[in-house]
């Protein structure tokens, strides 16, 4: 599907016409997200000859699935790298142009009255796994789920086969509406609809003793007073525990970067400009970031952000980090299609951007 439109500047100029350039990113702490509501993306990309839409602000028809499977020939994403792995093996060609590095693996949570403290108490026990019923989109939380659960009962000295792994249903089927960028559309959900998922649920009404939880919706559970957290996978030195949906991937779809290189170069140029202000602004880029992503408080927000550089980079351990979630994705049957990680990446159009900036 294209959906490149070229439409004059005005009726009476001759102007070269501007490329359509389509965006989406998902609530995670990425620069791109500071480019769009600095101004930043949309000025890089109409200098080169762009104009800016967000992936929900199209027509209906389109929908929200592109954002999983990239099916969307002029379309850049940023965020968790499951949906990109997922599109790259088996549904798009697409380029991976940048990378952010998350330390956030997540929690594994029990209810506060358990009794249990240790995950090593698990044994025997029921852990919640998410499993939904969308079949024409990755199941990213799942996946994001099963590796941490298996990562913190290893730690622990467990397998899977000393735990019962009961599936709990998701209908996964909201689209979320439309909306003219990510602000608009985060700051309208109810945070606590988006830590409150089906096997939370679960687990609040004893059917499950444990579940997984990622870092932003674990602050949120906790501070209900009726969950806890018995491993948080941050603390720990091993920086392949925190792989977790993340290192965050930005992609582009290989033919539109092929015709339009000034435009994904213009793109980065953007999301670079922003990581080096929210790396020097921190507290400001907070009270953005609050907005397009779903921690309870800004505060919270300033404390999640403190380690990590947003500077976007193909760095040896971020491309690492991208090889043991692929690894995983297709070793449990997430990806059908092996492929090569470091060819995957193209860092000429990201080091293009980066000198054009110095």
């Amino acid at each position: 599907m294209s959906t490149t439109l070229e439409n004059p500047v005005s009726q009476q100029s001759s102007a070269k016409a501007l490329t359509e350039v389509v965006y989406t990113i998902c609530p995670v702490f990425v620069a791109s997200h500071v480019a769009v509501e600095l101004g930043w993306l949309d000025e890089e990309l109409k200098k080169s000859g762009g104009s800016l839409k967000y992936l929900r602000s199209l027509s209906p028809e389109i929908g929200w699935l592109p954002h999983f499977s990239h099916k969307l020939d002029n379309l850049f994403r940023d965020g968790g790298n499951i949906p990109s792995i997922w599109a790259k093996a088996d549904q798009a060609d697409t380029r991976l142009i940048g990378l952010t590095w998350s330390p956030a693996g997540g929690r594994i949570l029990v209810r506060a009255d358990s009794g249990l403290h240790r995950v090593a108490d698990l044994k025997g026990r029921k852990i919640g796994l998410s499993k939904s019923q969308n079949a024409e989109k990755v199941d990213w939380w799942r996946g994001t789920s099963e590796r941490s659960i298996e990562v913190a009962l290893g730690l622990s000295g467990l397998s899977r086969a000393d735990v019962q792994i009961q599936d709990v249903a998701h209908p996964d089927n909201v689209g979320l509406g439309n909306a003219t960028k990510p602000a608009d559309l985060w700051t309208t959900r109810r945070r606590e609809d988006l830590s409150f998922t089906p096997e939370v649920q679960a687990l609040k009404d004893g059917k499950v003793d444990a579940v997984y939880s990622s870092f932003g919706r674990a602050i949120a559970l906790e501070r209900t007073g009726l969950f806890k957290s018995i491993e948080d996978l941050e603390r720990h030195p091993d920086w392949t525990l925190q792989v977790a949906n993340s290192p965050w991937a930005l992609t582009v779809n290989s033919d539109f970067a092929d015709q339009h290189p000034e435009l994904v170069v213009a793109f980065l140029r953007a999301s670079l400009r922003a990581g080096k202000w929210v790396n020097a602004n921190r507290a400001a880029a907070a009270e953005i970031l609050h907005r397009v992503t779903y921690y309870p408080t800004v505060a919270d927000v300033a404390r999640a952000i403190e380690k990590i550089d947003f500077i976007h980079n193909l760095s040896p351990r971020n491309l690492a980090g991208i090889e043991v979630e692929k690894q995983f994705l297709l070793s449990h049957g997430y990806i059908k299609r092996d492929f090569d990680v470091k060819a995957w990446a193209a860092p000429e159009l990201l080091e293009q951007a980066a000198r054009s900036l110095s």
